[in-house]
């Protein structure tokens, strides 16, 4: 028996060590202590076999439910960021992990929040994870850290010399992070791994974020095969695209190059027009997956006070509207100038005419070869073909700003001060598998698509997609008599090695510990570090 109890020992003893060796993302913030309204900055190593070229990062509360997140694109098998913390986050342990639609094991790290406003909790006692399938680095102790004084004045100067050896660069793999920013001594969040539950989706992201779901026969609720899916993304030059269902309902759709936050709409039709349908997105609402066992842990009197400095800092920081990042512009989407419907036939500007208070006025005064007509209150549209010198006998395709509009008393009751132009195409149109009998579409003088209504086959909604570049901003210097608040000193995402690298950086007014890191990944896919710890007095 007891033979058997050491081979079942020695199994789970190598299984645990697999887990440790297999490729795995590295992950790593500024910080372990946070205060609601802050920033996270966060600084990946994916491995150099991970198939998906985009991670998402999120942040979810001891339940598994998904309180922020972000995407970003990795390259050079390495990734950077930051989450924006919201103010109303209540205080307590939170975890940070990374995942990919490839990947079914997660990255975890545990933080502890403090709520600006309500402070720590008034029992010392809290909950923190029990995991014990721990990150592991090595330590890099033939690197070399010159000039860095153990204590420091507040507002000072200061600057350190990283030495590597030759032999040691020659190991590692991709660029170097080294960071500078405070931390509360006696308190080390952990890092561990973790395994997601099966995804239904095996979609690799490449260049974007994919944006997946399906459809459903309303009335017996099964999967609708060869639906129509419309996606839409407005703007000054709208971005469209289809996609027809299978015998599984399911849709996607790969938002590659697409940067920060964009409308998108979502429509679904039978194009026979008999059935009635739903959509239902695939949404990562929760990373219950991801959760450890908790424990209880006893908030030490050092932790609480350095909470409420943070805290007290953060509030200055709002006074001053101290802004710790900037965000690089959004990369440009190059286009070739014309919507996808292509050139249009002739563009009307109503706003060049006398005022019309309806659609049916503007087509019979502005639009020639457009029949707008309402039959049993029902309106119809119609555009003229030149090649057969009749209509079409279908109806075009319609658009407000870029967005699809099968219900025609939408643009019923538009009128010339709502219109900032309209482009019609006469001719049949074809994209891909769909062809449309003429194009007439609508651009107001404001859009907020409010006009289109929301349905079970209509879907509004803002995606994040990739996150912009963001970097750390330096001291202010424009008034001496404002105070420096900054609590990350450094930040260097991507630093090139080399045998000597130079540094500097400046103390802010926030006294206390700061630490000095500097991590990397070998070619083998282990994981290194170099710290050091000095105080600002």
């Amino acid at each position: 028996m007891k033979r058997r109890i050491i081979i079942l020992l020695l199994f789970f003893a190598v299984l645990l060590s697999t887990a440790q060796e297999r490729a795995h993302f590295s992950l790593f913030t500024d910080r372990d202590l946070y205060i609601s309204g802050e920033n996270i900055l966060v600084k990946v190593f994916a491995p150099t076999d991970e198939q998906s070229g985009i991670v998402n990062i999120d942040l979810i509360n001891t339940r598994g439910k998904i309180i922020a997140g972000i995407s970003k694109k990795i390259i050079d098998h390495q990734a950077d960021g930051f989450i924006d913390l919201p103010d109303s986050i209540s205080s307590g342990c939170y975890l940070i992990c990374t995942s990919t639609k490839s990947n079914p094991d997660l990255t975890v790290k545990e933080l502890y929040i403090c709520n600006q406003f309500s402070g720590l909790p008034e029992s010392d006692i809290g909950l923190r994870s029990a995991e014990t399938n721990l990150f592991i680095e090595k330590s890099a102790n033939s690197v070399q850290i010159d000039g860095l004084n153990e204590a420091y004045k507040t507002r000072e100067k200061a600057n350190f010399t990283f030495h590597l050896p030759s032999e040691f660069i020659a190991q590692i793999s991709g660029n170097l992070f080294v960071s500078v920013a405070g931390f509360v001594p006696g308190f080390s969040s952990g890092t561990f791994f973790r395994r997601m539950n099966p995804m239904k989706s095996r979609i690799v992201e490449k260049e974007g974020v994919i944006l997946e779901g399906s459809i459903k026969d309303v009335k017996t609720g099964k999967p609708f095969k060869n639906g129509i899916v419309f996606l839409s993304i407005p703007d000054s030059i709208p971005r469209f695209n289809y996609c027809i269902t299978g015998e599984d309902g399911n849709f996607n759709f790969q938002l590659d190059n697409y940067y920060g936050k964009i409308p998108v709409v979502v429509q679904g039709f039978d194009r026979e027009e008999k059935r009635l349908l739903k959509i239902v997105l695939n949404r990562r609402d929760s990373l219950k997956s991801a959760l450890p066992a908790f424990k209880t842990w006893t908030i030490s009197p050092e932790f609480r006070r350095s909470a409420k400095d943070n805290s007290d800092a953060e509030i200055f920081c709002k006074v001053f509207n101290y802004q710790e990042l900037t965000i690089a512009p959004i990369p440009l989407y190059k286009t070739d100038g014309y919507p996808f419907y292509g050139a249009p036939s002739e563009v009307i500007d109503p706003q060049l005419f006398v005022d019309l208070p309806n659609f049916t006025e503007i087509a019979r005064e502005l639009l020639q070869g457009i029949k707008f007509r309402a039959y049993n209150r029902i309106p119809s549209l119609h555009v003229f073909n030149p090649a057969i010198f009749n209509y079409f006998p279908d109806q075009p395709l319609v658009l407000i700003d870029g967005i699809p509009v099968r219900d025609l008393r939408v643009i019923k009751d538009m009128g010339s001060k709502e219109i900032d132009r309209i482009e019609i195409c006469h001719n049949k149109r074809f994209y891909g598998n769909l062809n449309f009998s003429g194009v007439v579409a609508i651009y107001t003088l404001k859009p907020d698509y409010a006009r289109i209504a929301e349905s079970d086959d209509l879907i509004k909604l803002n995606i994040n997609t990739i996150q912009p570049d963001v970097t750390l901003n330096g001291p202010f210097r424009q008034r001496l008599n404002e105070m420096d608040l900054r609590k990350v000193l450094l930040w260097m995402p991507s630093l090139k090695p080399g045998q000597t690298i130079r540094l500097d950086f400046e103390t802010s007014d926030i006294r206390g510990f700061y630490r000095l890191n500097l991590h990397g990944k070998t070619k083998d896919g282990s994981d290194f570090y170099k710290e050091q710890i000095f105080e600002v007095k």
